[in-house]
């Protein structure tokens, strides 16, 4: 090789080194440093590489369960493959480094790196800007290692956080969680009265899960110990059964069903528009019936909740609106789409709902038509975005949880008022 193309293939590789140690530092400090919800082209490669692979083999199960089995081993996988990952792009970039500052064979350099960089000292150079370069790779091996290991306790705290209750909502709502078995159970047992704190405490879940699952995306697929458990099904019963509440019922307090419907709501909408929406920068998006990603203030249709007195939901656009502000532009997604979609929940669905409510005694205090009505607003808000969300991540085929990637038959939880002896109802109507 002549000097004028040996100096021509030192620089380019120096360039590519300097270039593919930017981009892994950036990925790493985007992934484990910085608490926002960053974009990272090479964290996403690698999560995209590691998701496809797994989905493939869990498409040749038969049974959810064995699919369920699969997928569980791509959030351990994600947190493995980052760190090889991480690693490899520091070998490649430090070892094209040091090819480009010094003479020796790319093969050489790429050997010196290694050795550098997994603290392992079989191979060095006696050149000054090399040595430098020696003792950075030494530095960044522990540093990354280091730095995932303080990074697990972190993941699986906010995973255990976020199962806590999901689990416990196993013996509330059935496995999987249904919104209306939730209300029947609650009636069966007299807790009526304590859905209100069953709501506040789900709110303030919805807004922690929100914060922990924007933050960190690899919790997204951490899935639950059981294979009839996901997060989003519990939040989606939880929210269906708060619907369903102010829908049917005219007389009991319902200020934290409402609070449950906004924050959840505005998760399902985050977590899709961060994650799961297809066009990028290509729509504005309603947001709780306010837009994102633009400065247009007009609405394509009002903000309504079901029964809402217009001073809270004042509040509740104000709140809508300081979370359209805050969206970063660029992880605005089409979610607009969704909102002219009927809803998948038919009128008999519901009156399938209805009928084991009233068989559980819980009251009935609307006509059935004013409260499907009612029903169908306050679900409309949060439908579109929770299917997707359930779809892509293959969540427990649930009831009214929509549709998965592979046809998989819905998993009803055991109804509780089908124990009961044969023609008793529940406590208020029996």
């Amino acid at each position: 090789m002549n000097i004028a193309a040996e100096l021509a293939s030192r620089s380019l590789a120096l360039i590519l080194g300097l270039t593919l140690f930017l981009a892994v530092t950036t990925s790493l400090m985007r992934t484990v440093i910085v608490p926002r919800p960053l974009l990272s082209l090479y964290t996403d490669a690698v999560r995209t590489i590691i998701i496809s692979v797994v989905r493939a083999i869990a498409r040749t199960q038969r049974t959810f369960a064995g699919r369920d089995a699969v997928l569980a081993w791509i959030g351990p996988l994600l947190i493995l493959g980052l760190l090889i990952a991480w690693l490899a792009g520091y070998l490649v970039a430090y070892g094209f480094i040091l090819y480009g500052v010094g003479e020796k064979g790319l093969g050489d350099a790429m050997r010196e790196s290694g050795s550098s960089l997994l603290t392992l000292g079989f191979a060095g150079s006696n050149t000054e800007n090399q040595t430098v370069i020696d003792f950075i790779a030494a530095a960044t091996g522990p540093i990354v290692i280091a730095m995932l290991i303080g990074f697990l306790p972190t993941i699986y705290q906010a995973y255990i956080d976020r199962e806590i209750p999901v689990t416990m909502l196993a013996t509330e709502a059935g496995e999987p969680a249904w919104g209306p078995e939730l209300l029947s159970r609650s009636t069966l047992s007299g807790a009526l009265g304590e859905l209100d704190q069953l709501f506040d405490r789900w709110t303030l879940w919805a807004a922690s899960t929100r914060l922990t699952h924007t933050t960190y995306p690899m919790l997204l697929h951490v899935r639950s110990p059981r294979a009839g458990r996901h997060f989003t099904v519990a939040l989606l019963a939880v929210m269906d059964a708060a619907a369903l509440n102010v829908s049917l019922t005219s007389t009991p307090p319902r200020r934290d069903s409402y609070r449950l419907l906004l924050e959840g709501t505005q998760s399902f909408n985050l977590l899709y528009i961060h994650f799961f929406a297809k066009h990028p920068r290509r729509t504005r998006i309603p947001f709780v019936g306010r837009f994102l990603g633009g400065r247009q203030p007009s609405l394509s249709h009002p903000m309504t909740l079901p029964a809402w007195k217009e001073e809270i939901l004042a509040v509740h656009e104000a709140a809508a609106q300081d979370s359209a502000e805050g969206m970063p532009r660029s992880g605005v997604l089409a979610l607009s789409a969704g909102e002219d979609q009927p809803l998948h929940i038919t009128r008999a669905d519901f009156d399938r709902a209805v009928d084991v409510l009233t068989r559980s005694g819980f009251p009935i205090e609307r006509g059935l038509d004013e409260a499907w009505a009612m029903f169908q607003e306050a679900r409309s808000r949060y439908e579109f975005p929770a299917y997707a969300i359930m779809r892509q991540l293959d969540a427990a085929p649930a009831p009214w949880t929509g549709d998965r990637r592979v046809k998989t038959p819905t998993m009803w939880p055991s109804l509780a008022v089908d124990h009961l002896p044969t023609g008793q109802q529940g406590p208020l109507n029996g």
